[in-house]
This record gives C-alpha cells, structure tokens and sequence, in this order.
C-alpha cells in the first residue's frame, strides 16, 4: 500500500495563505496531516479551514482510509472550473489559448501577427480573440491573464523596459489592453523567460532556455525563480557582440549574436524562402536539406559558443534549446557538440542539453505557473482573509 509522504511540521501558527499554499503544493492533506504539518491548534486550523471554504478556495475531496473511528477525507485545493488565459506573442505570430491552472490547453488559437505595427493594431484582435475562446466555455471561471512579449519587461508593473522589437508602442501597452478588457490579475512577461518556466520539471533544477525564431531570447530559472536582472533585461543575449566586423543587426550595430544565430539571419542567408520563411528552414534542416543544413548548422555553432560562458557562469542542470528553428534536430545537436567541447569537464559533467518546444506551448504553461503565482500567493491570500475580517 502506497504511503503519502506529510510534511514536516512548519510549526507554529499558519496564516491563510501558508495554509493554502501547503494544501496546493502536496495536491491535498486530510485535517489530522494539517494538523501534524502546521503545528497550529485544531480550533485555529478549522477556522482557517472553513473561511478557505467559504470562499471556494478548497473542498472536501475523496475519502481516506478509516483509522479506527470515522473516516476523514482529503482537503484539496478547488481549482475545477478554473481557467487562466495566455496570450504568447512572437515577432511574427501570436497563440492564444484557455488553460487549466495546471497549464493545460483547452482551447487554443494561432495566427499570423507583425508585432511591427501600433499596438492597437496588434493587441486588439488578440484580445477579442480571447474573448471569443472564454465564451466558448461553459462553467468556467477566468482568475488571470498572462501575456507574453519577445522584448525585456519589468515584472512588478508589466510595462515594456526596452523596446527594441515594438519600438513604437507605449511602455504600458499590454498591461492597459488587458486591464481594460478583464478585472483579474494579470502578468506581463518576456517570451523567453516565460517559456524557460514552462520549459522546468522542477523547482529544484537550474536551467537555461534559449528561444530561436526570428530573433534570440534566453531565460533563466532557478530553483523555480525567474532571473530577471537590475533593469528586466537578464537573459537579452541576441545582442553579445560576436565580432565588431560581423553582420549588420537590426539593432544597428555590428556582429551581434543575432545576426549570425537567429531564424531572421538564416532566412537572409538564404533569401528568404517562401511566404513562411522560418517554417519553410525547420522543414528543409528537418529533412537534412544539402543547401539548408550546414547553414543552420553554422548558426548554432556560432550561438554554442556565446552561450558557453554563460553555462560555465551558471553551472545549469540542463540547456533547452527551443523555438521554431531552435528545437530542430541539426541546430540542437550543433549547440551540444559546440558546448560540450568548449567547458571544461567539471561543467559539462551532468549537463542535459536538449530541445524544447518549437511553438507557444512552453510560453503558455509558464504565464500559467506566473498567474497562479500571483493569483494565489500567501500575501494575496491574506490580504482577502484580512479584508473580511475588517469587514
């Protein structure tokens, strides 16, 4: 028979959120464990349990097994009917999607999107296309919105930091078309460092995600938490200087890591096959195209060397290379062979270097995880016990 691990009595008293948070995080414990894992009173433990209750943050779930009198059941968190939505925006297209809490997509929609426009222009079909997948549902409730952007962004106001991609839209674009659409909380974050959440198994590893579409971005995660930097601009590698004689980047100066490693310099190397250039060189690289191939290949070598000092700086537990072209085969394999043979041994020992996600999907789960965060924290929890009691 199977044995549920209880946690360790936190001990003392714990507040509402703790209290949620513990319920959450084990996937539900009957009152006798919250009593063992707590340390609190039955009577404190009970009160908080029921205003929980009350407001639909937990139910009572199955039964367990009887120890010797009634049988007690498992309290878990309430999330059934829950919805959050995810808006993952890229440089040329733009996945709109309804999620569960836990990431999963119930509805979806992708479409071709120029983030080159005005942002109205851009933000309003997103959300109006959102608004349409909502209706689709029956019985659901929106707790959050999460947004995407491939630009840095600072967390704790969601306003574009440095606009280097959407140069003409005001720094509050995304959070005033989301705020004046839904009255929920709702996150802003940078494609790349969004997806590098959705991209971990766990919140004990370090990981460096690195997305290859049109243009590069890189997230880092560790222990569960988002590197974000001084100024929201950590991870913004696509402009490390190669070479000062190399290729012109779109930024206007020379030799950026861009101009050599992203889908955009690989299209221009190889004239910009077709309506759908980027989909058009996974395919032909996928396929082991003559012509393709050793372009692509010659891509990833020049980005596995510009992220070996980041690997040897951080030590990570895996490299996910993802994006439209970062998750093909040939690149992939170009950034391992590149890495592996520039860090020393004691950094390349253990490292996982592996294809993510060549769509939103990443992008979406980690909007996901960011609103539940928000949506559920310890402090946001309080804050409503606290509000009802001043009540």
């Amino acid at each position: 028979m199977a044995v549920e691990r209880v946690p360790a009595s936190l001990g003392g008293a714990t507040s509402h959120g703790r209290l949620l948070e513990l319920i959450r995080s084990t996937g539900g414990l009957s009152r006798q464990q919250l009593l063992a894992a707590t340390g609190m009173s039955r009577a404190t433990l009970y009160e908080r349990l029921e205003s929980l209750l009350r407001r639909g943050y937990i139910y009572e779930a199955e039964s367990l097994e009887a120890t010797g009198g009634r049988r007690s059941r498992k309290i878990r968190f309430d999330d059934r009917g829950r919805v959050v939505l995810t808006i993952a925006l890229g440089q040329t297209h733009a996945t709109v999607s309804v999620t569960n809490t836990r990431g999963k997509t119930l509805r979806s929609l992708t479409s071709s999107q120029a983030i080159g426009g005005q942002a109205q222009s851009v933000l309003m079909p997103l959300v109006e296309a959102g608004k349409r997948l909502l209706a689709q549902g029956t019985g659901e409730v929106l707790i959050g919105v999460g947004v995407s952007v491939p630009t840095p962004v600072e967390a704790e106001t969601g306003y574009v930091a440095h606009a280097t991609t959407i140069p003409d839209w005001p720094r509050d674009a995304v959070a005033r078309a989301i705020s004046e659409a839904w009255e929920v909380p709702f996150v802003v974050e940078n494609d790349a460092r969004a997806a590098a959440l959705g991209e971990r198994v766990s919140d004990d590893e370090t990981i460096v995600y690195v997305k290859v579409g049109t243009g590069i971005g890189c997230g880092i995660v560790v222990e569960g938490t988002i590197l974000r930097g001084a100024r929201g601009a950590a991870g913004d590698i696509g402009h490390i200087r190669m070479a000062e004689d190399g290729p012109l980047c779109r930024c206007g100066r020379h030799g950026c890591l861009a101009a050599y490693s992203s889908g955009r310099a690989i299209a221009d190397r190889l004239g910009g096959p077709g309506p759908d250039p980027l989909q058009a060189i996974s395919d032909a690289a996928r396929a082991g195209d003559p012509v393709v191939e050793p372009i692509v290949e010659a891509a990833a070598g020049v980005l596995g060397r510009a992220l070996s000092a980041t690997i040897t700086t951080l030590n990570p537990d895996r490299l996910v290379i993802g994006g439209i072209i970062g998750a093909v085969p040939a690149y992939v394999e170009q950034v391992r062979s590149t890495v592996m043979a520039t860090v020393v041994e004691r950094i390349a020992d253990g490292l996982a270097i592996e294809a993510g996600d060549p769509g939103d999907q990443s992008a979406s789960r980690g909007l996901v995880t960011l609103v539940m965060r928000k949506v559920f924290s310890p402090a946001a929890i309080d804050a409503v016990a606290n509000e009802a009691v001043l009540a």
